[in-house]
């Protein structure tokens, strides 16, 4: 066990939302792959079931079929530089999202065999 403090970000996207300066990928995936460059060991994605950002129009696992557009949520915990170097780097990409950042967070991490 270790106690580590650092920045944590969450940063909320829509699911189809594409990143037009990079082919139009989908915005999630290009900053998981700007956290993978900067070696930021502390990340993860997931797709809410249901709700919404920016439109207040609720999207649900149940109806979005055809044209996905439910929530992404993305979280990030790091050390104070690298996250700004993070946000950094996908600043120019972000388009209708939300990011939420924390400082000073202090964090334990259970490592090894249970």
């Amino acid at each position: 066990m270790y106690e580590f403090e650092g920045t944590y970000i969450k940063i909320f996207v829509r699911e189809n939302e594409k990143c037009k300066a990079l082919h139009n990928k989908p915005l999630n995936r290009v900053i998981a792959e700007i956290a993978i460059e900067l070696g930021i060991s502390d990340f993860v994605e997931y797709k809410a079931m249901e709700g919404y950002i920016f439109d207040r129009k609720l999207h649900t696992s149940l109806r979005e079929v055809v044209e996905p557009s439910l929530p992404i949520i993305i979280e990030v915990f790091t050390t104070d530089e690298l996250a700004q170097k993070f946000l950094e780097r996908i600043h120019p990409y972000l388009r209708n999202a939300a990011v939420l950042v924390f400082k000073e967070v202090r964090g334990i991490f259970y490592r090894g065999d249970i």
